[in-house]
Order: C-alpha cells, then structure tokens, then sequence
C-alpha cells in the first residue's frame, strides 16, 4: 500500500467522523442543553506520520497492529488516522425558551446544575424536573438536584419558588439552596449522555453559598425556562455534504489505484 492508498484511506476515515459528528447534533437539536461537538484535524508530527504508514504497511500484511503502552489494559486500540481528527465541546450558551413550568430551570452564565446519578455526579445547565414520591426534585432519568453543600433538594409541595441565586424558597420559607458550579477548566468535561457532563475527580470549580459572604458567581438559575441546543442544523449539514465529498474522492482515489493495480498485473501475466 503506497502513499495515495495511505492518504485515502485516512480521508476516508476523517471525514466519516466528521459526518458522525454532525449527524449527532443534528439528532440532537431538541434535546434540551444538548451542546454541539466539533470535529477538527489535528496536526500530525513525523512521529505520528510513520505511525500512519506503519499501521498500514501492517494492515496491507495482515500484521495486528500493538496496543499502545499508554492504553488501558481491555481499552479499544483506535487507528491513528482516526484519532488525527479531534473532538471538542461547544459550550456557548443555546437560548432560553420560556415554558412557564416551575420545574424547568436554566442556569445563565457559565455555571452548572449538579445532578446526582447512580454512578456519581453529573452537571447540566438545564433541567426538565418534577418532584417524586419523597418530595425529591428529579429528572426523567430519576437523577436527583443537588443542593448547596450536599444532599438532595426536596419541596414539600407544590408551592415552593427558586430565587436567581439558587435559594429554595418553600411554602414562604428559605428551605436550601441549588449548587451552582462553575468549573475553571470546561474542556475537561466528558459528555454523559444528552445534555449532561462529568467531571473528573481534580476538577477546579467555584461554588458559594447563597447569601454568604464573598464574590458572587457570574452565574444564576432561570426557573420556567429550558435552554435549548446551541446547535446550528445548516451549519451541521454543510459539514455533512463536505465530508461526503471528500470521501467521494477518497473512494475514486481507492478505485482508480484498484484499476492501475488490476492493469499492472494483467500486463505481468501477458508477458
């Protein structure tokens, strides 16, 4: 396998994550807070390069590939012309859209809702709740609202109001408070499912009580409002259209060296 093979195929290979990537915000527009990922090339050294070839030099021999000493052990070896395309997450804030329910809050700024799952903490900066059976504030998925300093916020029914600042406010009385949190380092966030992240155990965040003393976050909680995707479907499928006509070429590339292949041997096989 020469160079015009080696580069085909990692055009194929990129651009096909382009086209996932796209078609997963496009499924994802109305999916409350959904933030929108990016794809982008990202530039391969002359260590990297020789990966590439050397991958396909083995493939072409039928030689599997050696996990890398820095992959966990049972953890899926991804092909270095497929790791060359990045992913990143688009946290520019998508627009309130006011549904008048008390139980949908949107927090403005840079903050996050904390949600408690079974698997441990997640952050989204919108939340379609309601209130169970215990009086806790959960989502559809059962994952609770955490409160300021820990524990699940609850109401005792259905009068209850949250001021800007997170502070619960139930039957007249100041009851707890949302944790709102801002994380310093938003590229470290890993999506987890819909429009919820997590966070990884060292992450730097800002948090501070309701009414205590000290600056104030740069973030609050919009009750009666969801946050919608921040996703641009035009935009979406002009990536779309561009990555199917790269590999287009990519597969004429692949067809046109199967052709020059197929003449070269049947000029061996005549002489």
């Amino acid at each position: 396998m020469d160079n015009l093979m080696l580069t085909a195929t990692q055009m194929i290979a990129r651009e096909s994550q382009r086209v996932e990537v796209s078609a997963n915000n496009i499924a994802n527009v109305a999916t409350p807070g959904f933030k929108r990922e990016l794809a982008f090339h990202s530039v391969l050294g002359a260590q990297a390069a020789r990966q590439l070839q050397q991958q396909a030099l083995d493939a072409a021999a039928g030689v599997a590939p050696e996990p890398e000493p820095a992959l966990r052990e049972g953890a899926a070896q991804a092909p270095a012309a497929t790791r060359a395309m990045q992913r990143a997450t688009d946290f520019a804030a998508g627009k309130l859209q006011h549904t008048g329910n008390p139980y949908d809050l949107s927090v403005t700024g840079p903050g996050f809702l904390q949600l408690a799952t079974e698997r441990g903490f997640v952050y989204a900066r919108t939340a379609a709740l309601h209130r169970d059976g215990e009086g806790r504030l959960v989502t559809a998925q059962g994952w609770r609202l955490q409160a300021a300093g820990g524990g699940d916020v609850s109401v005792s029914g259905e009068d209850w109001k949250l001021e800007r600042d997170g502070t619960v406010v139930d039957a007249g009385n100041p009851a707890s408070a949302v944790r709102l949190v801002e994380f310093d380092q938003l590229e470290r966030l890993t999506r987890a499912g819909g429009n919820a992240f997590a966070a990884p155990d060292d992450a730097r965040m800002s948090e501070r009580q309701p009414g205590a003393q000290g600056a104030a976050l740069a973030s609050a909680v919009q009750q009666g409002y969801l946050e919608a995707a921040n996703v641009s479907v035009g935009d979406d499928m002009v990536q779309i259209m561009e990555a199917m006509r790269r590999i287009e070429s990519a597969q004429k590339l692949v067809h046109a060296y199967d052709d020059m292949v197929g003449s070269a041997l049947q000029r061996l096989g005549g002489m």
